[in-house]
């Protein structure tokens, strides 16, 4: 069984248009760090968080129970140290249990968009999948008949998306 590790910004991402269900029709259990719980706001560690939209989604998926917080043994005992200074907290928490998972035998797959902790993730050997992947693998698989609006929702809602990008993602998709 495949471990899936996401961090906060393609949670946030897909719950802000209302996709966040792709990750539990595509994966089943998705795994978070109470770093990145705390980011999103869920767990003890996110008292004070300020709200956004699309979070009572991420606390619905945390209730539904397919999106969880690894156990602290998972986590392992000491804070993975990315050798990237632009990796921040959250990232470096989901490659730390990501590499410690893997380091246990695990098939991991991390589920992350920022430059510097694809960059990092990389390097250290990991499987990743950003949130535009993760969009074309939900039309591949029938779970959404297009990519282009929710590629749309994604840029109107503020997430960074280059138009390289999406011309890779929509033409991967055969949308163009």
């Amino acid at each position: 069984m495949k471990v899936v590790i996401a961090d906060a910004g393609p949670l946030i991402g897909l719950a802000r248009i209302d996709q966040l269900g792709l990750l539990a029709g595509l994966f089943g259990q998705v795994w978070i760090t109470e770093v990145i719980a705390a980011e999103i706001g869920l767990g003890t560690a996110a008292a004070g968080t300020p709200a956004f939209p699309g979070v009572e989604s991420l606390q619905g998926a945390f209730e539904q129970g397919w999106l969880q917080i690894a156990p602290a043994l998972a986590q392992g005992v000491d804070p993975y140290r990315p050798l990237n200074p632009g990796v921040d907290g959250g990232e470096a928490s989901a490659i730390g249990l990501a590499l410690n998972q893997q380091a246990g035998g695990q098939s991991v797959l991390l589920v992350v968009d920022d430059r510097c902790g694809r960059a990092e993730a990389r390097k250290q050997g990991l499987a990743i999948i950003g949130t535009a992947a993760v969009l074309v693998l939900a039309k591949e698989r029938g779970l959404v008949r297009v990519c282009s609006p929710l590629l749309d929702a994604l840029r109107d809602q503020g997430y960074y998306l280059s138009d390289a990008l999406v011309a890779a993602v929509l033409k991967q998709a055969q949308e163009v």
